[in-house]
């Protein structure tokens, strides 16, 4: 399997094209619950992939205490920007005397681009844009390659499922809705996260949340987004995984 990835493994141009173009997310990715195991997260080392401005590592920053450590990757120097300028007042909030947050730029395919090594960090999250990604099967086996030996994976994302008369082709379906920035109807099914995810050895996967979504929500509850015409047989299950390795 590793081989295969290694084949196939896109170049830093394709990753940067893919990502340049990608219109900004529609405003679900940016209302993720982040439902996390704070017990577990104290002292951890964490990482927040496709942190964009800082809002869930400045969370986890709190979660993790003063001796943790979180370190935000995204691939847009901007948001990174934005994040490290918020750094201090989050500190300042949570009233730690030192910053226990990084941000990197890096690609979700390839944490190493971030300085993400092998069995380095103790809990992984990402948030319901990985449905947006250049390949999020590739970033799955990144966020395993990333944890150490039982390190847990929260991973928000969203399940498209099907009903009587769905669209057949549902590439085409997806990759519209990737042109649109739409994170909802750019859903896999839950059959397909599920594959990837044991295919990159995760041993244990469990979905500790869900609730039905629709696709023209954006960000707010007055805020629509641009959707995909003819999906209107297929509904939108957000969920909250819980998968360790």
């Amino acid at each position: 399997m590793a081989e295969e990835l290694n084949r196939q493994k896109p170049s830093e141009q394709e990753l940067k094209s893919y990502y340049e173009s990608l219109p900004v997310e529609g405003g679900f990715a940016s209302a993720c619950r982040m439902v996390l195991p704070a017990d577990e997260l104290r002292g951890k080392r964490v990482l927040d992939v496709a942190c964009r401005k800082g809002k869930g590592v400045y969370k986890l920053s709190e979660l993790v205490g003063p001796d943790g450590w979180v370190i935000g990757v995204d691939w847009d120097s901007h948001r990174l920007d934005s994040a490290r300028a918020g750094a201090s007042a989050a500190l300042e909030r949570s009233g730690y005397v030192k910053s226990n947050m990084e941000f990197r730029q890096g690609f979700p395919e390839d944490l190493r681009s971030a300085g993400v090594i092998d069995a380095s960090v103790d809990v992984a999250y990402v948030n319901s844009s990985v449905t947006l990604f250049f390949d999020q099967r590739r970033t799955i086996f990144e966020l395993f390659r990333a944890l150490v030996p039982g390190g847990l994976l929260v991973m928000e994302t969203v399940f498209a499922v099907a009903g009587e008369g769905a669209v057949s082709d549902r590439e085409a379906i997806v990759a519209c809705a990737r042109s649109l920035g739409n994170s909802i109807q750019a859903a896999r099914t839950a059959d397909e996260v599920f594959r990837w995810l044991r295919e990159a050895s995760f041993k244990v996967i469990d979905v500790v949340e869900s609730y039905e979504v629709d696709p023209a929500r954006g960000c707010t509850p007055d805020h629509a987004v641009a959707t995909v015409s003819n999906d209107e047989a297929v509904r939108y299950e957000a969920v909250v995984i819980h998968a360790r390795c």
